[in-house]
């Protein structure tokens, strides 16, 4: 799995530092080119689109739009989740973090005070000519008790939740980048009577074989609660309704990849913590870990686990403060009309002039 994660972010740094060596170099003519640099520049690594677009993409091909135009739809996605640069330490911790607290840890030994024999000594310290012994469950003796042999231990680390956080989107921009993240408008899936045959067809006609698919109801309420500074803390609000609705239209697709032994998915808003209390620290109430992301060379997601996404690790923010630009941007074309006087106010004006130099000119 780490050799599978160096190669993505091998792949990944390949694409990030192609970026940073193409710099703008003046022509003779005065004209900027584009030409490969022999030294890294940082600054064209700078996003200056605050989106990027994947091609929505359809699971069912009777729920695709028979009109091309319409079928041919991009869905804007935030720079700042999708389209960050990979951090391949990041992803190595993450990875290491996971799997640690993924281990039981339960692997144990019987000392010489456990062993099933007595304490009585096997000889006396001298006189035998042999060497000296204690007692039988000497951890020499076969039988014996083991000598600094393993214990039960928790072997669960610790890490940075912003580290959790960029090795998280580090993961699905290097996805992105790739071309293995796909977005779909909903995972709804109507049964046939052979329901898992049809579906495992149909993935693997689509190369989604093995993929992880992500779901969440859609139009998730921010918590008011939580402030700008800790986007990711913000825990997506949904009302009764959204989750009756989804968990409908999810069921089919549920019952139908349950029996895919490469086949993922994830409901993003039933995240909870690991039955067992040792691992709870290890996946948080609504947390998505990168490790769960990268052991998948694919993902699927539908419009709500996007909007999920975004809403956790602060990728909202870029909408609403685009949106918020824009609703600007056409006050002030709206004011900047306002301010040009038009034909009929400009005679309006032109007639108290009129009259006043008539008046002028009779007197």
């Amino acid at each position: 799995m780490l050799s599978g994660l160096r190669r993505v972010g091998a792949r990944a740094f390949a694409g990030a530092r192609a970026i940073a060596t193409e710099a703008p170099v003046a022509a003779a003519g005065g004209a900027t080119e584009n030409v490969a640099s022999s030294t890294p520049r940082l600054f064209a690594l700078e996003r200056k689109d605050p989106f990027v677009y994947a091609r929505l993409s359809y699971l069912d091909p009777e729920t695709r739009p028979a009109n091309k135009t319409e079928a041919l739809r991009y869905v804007p996605l935030s720079s700042h989740v999708f389209n960050t640069t990979p951090h391949q330490h990041a992803m190595h911790l993450a990875s290491v973090y996971y799997q640690d607290a993924m281990r039981n840890g339960t692997a144990s030994t019987k000392t010489r005070s456990e062993v099933n024999f007595s304490g009585r000594k096997l000889r006396p310290q001298k006189g035998s000519g042999r060497a000296r012994l204690s007692d039988a469950g000497s951890p020499m003796l076969r039988g014996g008790g083991v000598a600094h042999g393993p214990r039960p231990r928790d072997f669960a680390t610790e890490l940075p939740r912003k580290v959790r956080e960029l090795a998280l989107r580090s993961v699905l921009s290097a996805r992105w980048r790739e071309g293995s993240l796909h977005v779909v408008p909903s995972l709804s899936w109507q049964p046939p009577p052979t329901s898992t045959g049809r579906l495992s067809r149909l993935l693997r006609s689509k190369e989604w074989d093995r993929a992880l698919f992500l779901t969440a109801p859609r139009a998730p309420m921010p918590d008011s609660e939580i402030n700008d500074a800790r986007p990711s803390a913000s825990e997506p609000q949904y009302e009764y309704e959204q989750f009756v609705e989804h968990a409908k239209y999810v069921r089919n697709f549920e019952n139908a990849a349950r029996n895919l032994p490469m086949v993922e998915l994830i409901q993003l808003h039933k995240l909870t913590p690991h039955e067992r209390p040792r691992l709870e620290h290890a996946k948080r109430p609504g947390e998505l870990h990168a490790y769960q992301v990268l052991r998948h060379p694919l993902v699927i997601m539908d419009l709500g686990a996007l909007e999920w996404l975004e809403e956790k690790l602060g990728g909202a923010m870029t909408h609403e403060l685009n949106e918020t630009m824009e609703a600007e941007s056409e006050e002030d074309v709206l004011l900047a009309d306002d301010s040009i006087p038009t034909a009929s106010a400009a005679e309006a004006q032109a007639e108290p002039a009129a009259a006043a130099a008539a008046a002028t000119s009779t007197a």
